[in-house]
């Protein structure tokens, strides 16, 4: 009688970690691609669209394995979260929680790691940018507010971001580029000033 109970226990559990699985798994049928590396695709979903009251809205991130056929939810924006750029002192990306990024608009792989680039603009001025570790189910805020330019170096090994900054001549004034070169772990490599 033991051995029954036992038995129809482990198929109960066994079921209900099936449901919960399959209820993870579902990649939503209105997300879209937004980048795909040959084994795995990201796919972007529109919870609720930007409005005046909210202006980055909310999108999930699906991260779809093509080999084993299974998607899962990897993190959906939090309009509310605030930027990390008070920690993001010389240079450096500052570490976020997966709770608090703040936007996600567009999404891409980093060349040869297994981590995602995930941006977005909740201000309607600046492009927040976080590096995301899908192994460790990390993520960092990039120190860059106008988003990320491309990879560069022999392997595609460092990122390059962009950003903007004010002239520090009154007499000048304005806005100029800067371009930023971080390594596939955020640190900040060097940048380059165009004024």
């Amino acid at each position: 009688m033991k051995t029954i109970k036992t038995y129809a226990l482990a198929l109960l559990t066994a079921f209900l970690v099936s449901i919960s699985v399959q209820a993870q798994t579902k990649l939503p049928a209105t997300a879209k691609l937004a980048d795909d590396n040959g084994r795995q695709q990201i796919y972007l979903n529109v919870e609720s669209a930007p409005n005046e009251e909210d202006m980055g809205g909310v999108t999930s991130v699906w991260l779809y394995d093509k080999q084993q056929r299974s998607a899962k939810r990897l993190l959906t924006s939090n309009s509310m979260a605030e930027g990390a750029w008070d920690r993001m002192a010389n240079h450096q990306a500052a570490s976020v929680m997966l709770d608090k990024i703040a936007a996600a608009d567009r999404a891409r792989f980093v060349v040869g790691e297994s981590k995602i680039i995930v941006e977005g603009c909740p201000d309607a001025r600046n492009i927040y940018s976080y590096l995301i570790d899908l192994e460790q189910n990390t993520a960092c805020q990039l120190p860059s507010n106008s988003g990320l330019v491309g990879f560069c170096g022999e392997d595609e090994n460092y990122i390059v971001m962009s950003s903007y900054r004010y002239h520090p001549d009154p007499e000048v004034g304005g806005r100029f580029p800067v371009l930023s070169v971080y390594d596939t772990n955020g640190k900040f490599v060097k940048e380059l000033e165009v004024r």
